[in-house]
């Protein structure tokens, strides 16, 4: 038996505490201690037991230094965290750079305590007495009776039925809650608890969909490697409307009949419902739904129901990749270039990243399926890691847009200073006489982006952040969009007191009204972070356009992204220009993938679509791509930008953001810190290539002042520990507390 648990602490977030600590094992506790398990043991100076995962156990230890103490207890009866989900901890721990701590945190549900979380369930169920001659004896003594009828029906379902659970029998319109009592008094039937039992619903074959030559050639492929039991990494790579998600209902199909499980995820919450119910149409309760709406309660049972084998499928954001599957075999990453599969928060992972490592190690398949690759799966196609599946073609009847480019330009010499353009106003009117419906795409929320005096050109800001603060309508104030500040609307200009004060720009709000005014007979719908609060937030503005309560709907991204309404014969694209000069060097990449998906929402049935974009520069080489529908010239450019560059898909990136209270504190701190790099990189004889340290693109963010260190490399290794280990050498020699350091590798964000 094992002897010795090195056990990671629950709380450990300092570097010089979140390693293994070794404790001894008590014999009481020998038999039932295994890996994954949480237990309570003594730490430092803290009088309470602190709570620990046991990473490894072991029988000898070598000389540690130190006196050994024992564990107190175990919190858990069996392991929380399975042998797989240990291996993506190690990962992230090695390839992040993360703590072990932050790595636990991520892969369990939310809201653990240190009470018992056990991953069985019982289940109360009800069935007849084993003494079959009582029941009889006790049918034929009542059955003339009229109170006896209920019991009669109920001892007949439970006969046909055997034993059946408490909680389903109580649906049954037959079944009387007091004959259920009266039985069980009389002993004719008992009421017991045993462990859940999970009858899986069959796969409805007739729900599948017949496939075009493209979507069964990629379906072929897939299922030939899921059949091989290999690792594979695939790009499904086809235009919007093609019939990316049969394809991979169909291989899905395959990993479940064969014994497998599937992660499949998205990347916004709005899609998961529509997902959903296109999956349960297929595998029924085999399917699971998980998003960060869920209360702690629900994921944590969610957790449970897939340890236990319960659930099969489960959809939802990044977070579904950690699901405790003990045969996963296929990850699904749908809308696989979106930037919300990245972190932001620690531990700073990439959901794809992740996929892969869990694939690499259970020899399953990736399928990674988006209209728009990112430019780092492109170039992975390039160089035959990945395999690409492609389709072509849209799927029935439908036919890809016509796309018409209005210059915003023209409009406003000729004397339109509206946000909406004559030809896209026509387009709206024309589609919605023809009884189909519009979708507005306009990124910006609120009402107007920043208001300005005439007089002395100030513009309004957030007192506590860089940004111009918005204009809400609805509420009638103005509100800063990253730390929420709100003030009420100045009467005259805060610079110089003038009164020729304006609102500028154009938000959702803003075109809501414009469409009030114009269009409100045929129903309007905003989508965005203001309106979709709240649980089933998305879920209602969606049901209500897709039943037509509403035909017309803008919103901001969230809207672009993977829905389908077959009744779109518009799509309007209000300003294009909005995220094409960030300054970020992924700003054409995402450009590109915004407006594509977005028009992909147009003309996805027999109705033949129409895009329109607004621009102030319809000639930029991005909107020049889109228009003429070149894509793959788009790729082939922007990787010629990047390895010139040496920025990613070539490079690696390391950011280290430095904040504070004073901005003469964070510029001392961050070029000191910016020496230290220069030095250890001049000593080591290495290529790193160092830029800055220069301001953030949002240079102060709720009340603090950013500066920040970009280092590129193409040795990612090399990159993260030299990028470590310069940040620890700055904080141990300089021990400076008046700033904070945040540090990310391969960020996708460049704010």
């Amino acid at each position: 038996m094992y002897k010795y648990a090195q056990v990671i602490i629950q709380f450990a977030t300092l570097p010089e505490i979140d390693r293994f600590f070794t404790y001894e094992i008590p014999e009481a506790f020998r038999p039932h201690i295994r890996v994954g398990q949480r237990v309570k043991v003594p730490f430092g100076n803290h009088n309470a037991p602190q709570v620990g995962y046991v990473a490894f156990l072991l029988e000898e230890i070598e000389e540690l230094g130190y006196t050994t103490k024992p564990l107190m207890g175990l919190v858990d009866e069996a392991p929380i965290i399975n042998s797989k989900q240990w291996e993506i901890i190690h990962f992230m721990v090695m390839y992040y750079g993360t703590s072990f701590a932050a790595a636990i945190d991520a892969v369990l549900p939310p809201g653990l305590n240190a009470k018992p979380f056990s991953l069985e369930e019982e289940e109360t169920y009800v069935a007849l007495t084993p003494d079959t001659k009582e029941v009889t004896l006790y049918t034929l003594q009542n059955q003339h009776k009229k109170t006896f009828e209920k019991q009669r029906l109920l001892l007949n379902y439970l006969k046909e039925k055997g034993p059946i659970r408490q909680r389903d029998l109580k649906t049954q319109e037959e079944v009387s809650l007091s004959s259920l009592k009266t039985l069980e008094q009389k002993g004719l039937i008992r009421v017991f608890k045993a462990p859940l039992s999970f009858r899986p619903d069959p796969i409805a074959e007739e729900k599948f969909k017949i496939l075009n030559s493209e979507q069964s050639a990629a379906k072929e492929r897939l299922v030939q490697k899921i059949r091989a039991g290999e690792y594979g990494v695939f790009l499904l790579k086809g235009v919007t409307g093609s019939g990316k998600t049969e394809v991979f209902l169909y291989a899905i199909r395959e990993v479940i009949e064969s014994g497998g499980q599937v992660i499949v995820m998205v990347p916004e919450i709005a899609l998961t419902k529509q997902t959903l119910e296109r999956f349960q149409e297929r595998f029924g309760n085999q399917v699971a739904l998980t998003h960060s709406r869920m209360t702690p309660k629900e994921r944590q049972r969610l957790y449970a129901k897939v340890a236990r084998g319960e659930v099969t499928i489960v959809i939802g954001p990044r977070s579904a990749i950690f699901m405790p599957f003990t045969h996963l075999k296929m990850v699904v990453i749908d809308e696989a270039h979106e930037a919300s599969y990245k972190s932001e928060m620690n531990p700073k992972y990439h959901a794809i990243d992740v996929a892969l490592k869990r694939m690499q190690s259970e020899e399953g398949v990736v399928l990674l399926a988006t209209a728009t690759p990112s430019l780092e799966s492109y170039y992975k196609v390039q160089i035959g890691e990945y395999e690409e599946l492609v389709l072509k073609s849209r799927v029935g009847e439908a036919t890809l847009p016509e796309v018409q480019m209005v210059d915003m330009r023209l409009e406003l010499r000729e004397g339109n200073n509206q946000a909406i353009s004559r030809a896209l106003h026509q387009g709206i009117l024309e589609t919605l006489e023809r009884g189909h419906q519009v979708m507005l795409l306009i990124n910006r929320r609120g009402h107007s982006t920043f208001i300005n005096c005439r007089n002395c050109g100030y513009v309004i800001k957030c007192h506590h952040c860089d940004v111009s603060m918005t204009y809400h309508r609805s509420r009638q104030q103005l509100e800063c969009h990253y730390c929420g500040h709100k003030e009420k609307i100045p009467e005259t200009c805060p610079g110089c007191g003038s009164s020729h004060i304006k609102f500028f720009g154009s938000g959702t709000e803003k075109i809501e009204e414009y469409l009030e005014k114009y269009f409100h007979a045929y129903g309007i719908g905003r989508m965005d972070l203001d309106t979709t609060g709240g649980k089933d937030g998305h879920t209602v503005i969606l049901e209500a356009f897709r039943k037509r309560e509403i035909n017309l709907l803008v919103g901001t991204q969230m809207i672009a992204k993977g829905h389908d309404f077959p009744a779109v014969g518009l799509v309007g694209i209000v300003s294009a220009d909005m995220s094409l000069y960030m300054q970020d060097f992924r700003s054409n990449e995402r450009t590109f993938q915004l407006l594509t998906q977005a028009m992909g929402r147009a003309g996805r049935s027999h109705i033949k679509g129409k895009v329109i974009i607004q621009s102030y520069n319809p000639e930029h080489s991005v909107l020049e791509a889109i228009r003429l529908n070149a894509g793959e010239a788009f790729y082939k450019e922007e990787l010629a930008n990047r390895k010139l560059l040496e920025y990613p898909p070539y490079g690696h990136i390391f950011t280290v953001m430095v904040t504070g209270k004073s901005e003469k504190e964070v510029i001392r701190s961050i070029s000191l810190l910016g020496n230290y790099y220069r030095h250890y990189a001049q000593r080591a004889k290495t290529d790193f290539r160092i830029i800055g340290p220069s301001v953030a693109t949002i240079g102060k963010l709720v009340d603090e002042y950013r500066w920040r260190i970009i280092i590129v490399s193409d040795n990612r290794e090399k990159l993260l520990v030299y990028g470590r280990y310069c940040l620890t050498r700055f904080e141990e020699q300089e021990k400076i507390k008046t700033v904070k350091m945040q540090w990310d590798i391969d960020p996708l964000t460049m704010l």
